[in-house]
């Protein structure tokens, strides 16, 4: 009898701790954040379930909560709403034009006192409820002298803005109650002491012998009569000759004119032409003075196409 081979016995090898530990390790990161996530939800759901038993039992008490929450930001926002619209009364005065015309204006503390009482009204210390318009019309009123003024109201911020534009002067007209700026329509625009630079205007003075009584914001000249002394006063100094005085006579519609350096007036009609009475006055001086020959009284040339000197 043949007795059975043993079936060879297979060799064992050995084992690799890293693919041996590779599926556990993922096995247990699993677990865990199984076990996290089902302890977060849990927890989640123990809270949730505390605030459902917060508010069943005590319902009001949250609601109330949050009205006051409510309440809290709308007062706040209207608040905030009140403070941005409220305007105050100190004014910021701007002074618009060119620097010559802006010798004509008064210190601007006059005009900036001015408008706080126009602000002074509680419907007027608002953006919605004030009137603008109102403002500058009543301050174009009380202060003549101003050409446009304009009141700009601020998107950002609480002190409105008050732009000021002076009239043009154009005459001193001195009377027997005080000394005046005319503008070009002949309107008193205010008494020449408010001006603080007043002796840097470089405008014709004329004496007013009429008696008349002036008040500012009122016409003093007629509009043809400024318009005939600023035409004649030019076409004199375009010849180089200074004038002295310029006087408006009593009763009649003269002017006298009384050169620096002269005894003489020469008188002038002011329902006449300016230039060409002015061309008369030039010519029959630089006659004279080629004669060697002064008028003692005055040139006259008031009646048109003729001229006389005594």
């Amino acid at each position: 009898m043949f007795s059975k081979k043993q079936p060879p016995i297979p060799e064992r090898r050995a084992r690799n701790p890293q693919l041996d530990n590779r599926p556990s390790a993922v096995f247990s990161y699993h677990a865990n954040r199984s076990v996290r996530e089902t302890s977060q939800l849990r927890d989640a759901d123990a809270v949730g379930e505390q605030e459902a038993q917060q508010v069943r039992r005590n319902p009001s008490k949250i609601s109330l909560r949050k009205r006051l929450q409510y309440v809290f930001i709308v007062v706040v926002v209207i608040v905030l709403t009140s403070l941005t619209l409220q305007l105050s009364s100190k004014v910021t005065v701007i002074p618009v034009g060119s620097a010559s015309s802006q010798l004509f204006l008064q210190d601007s503390k006059v005009y900036a006192e001015a408008a706080q009482k126009q602000f002074s009204s509680p419907l007027d210390r608002n953006k919605v409820t004030v009137d603008a318009t109102k403002i500058s019309t009543n301050l174009q009123k009380q202060f003549p002298e101003l050409k446009v003024v304009s009141v700009t109201l601020p998107v950002f911020g609480n002190r409105p803005k008050l732009y000021v534009q002076p009239a043009t002067p154009t005459l001193i007209l001195v009377t027997k109650n005080g000394t005046f700026i005319l503008d070009s329509s002949g309107r008193a625009l205010m008494n020449i002491n408010q001006v603080p630079k007043a002796h840097e205007l470089k405008i014709p003075a004329i004496t007013d012998q009429s008696g008349l009584s002036i008040q500012t914001g009122q016409v003093a000249l007629p509009q043809t009569t400024v318009a005939f002394i600023t035409e004649l006063v030019g076409q004199v100094q375009a010849k180089g000759i200074s004038i002295a005085s310029l006087t408006l006579p009593q009763g009649t519609n003269e002017l006298y004119l009384k050169a620096n350096g002269t005894g003489y007036q020469v008188k002038f009609n002011l329902h006449g032409d300016a230039r060409e009475e002015a061309g008369a006055y030039l010519a029959v001086k630089q006659y004279l003075e080629g004669q060697k020959k002064t008028p003692g009284q005055y040139i006259d040339v008031r009646v048109e196409n003729k001229a006389y000197y005594k």
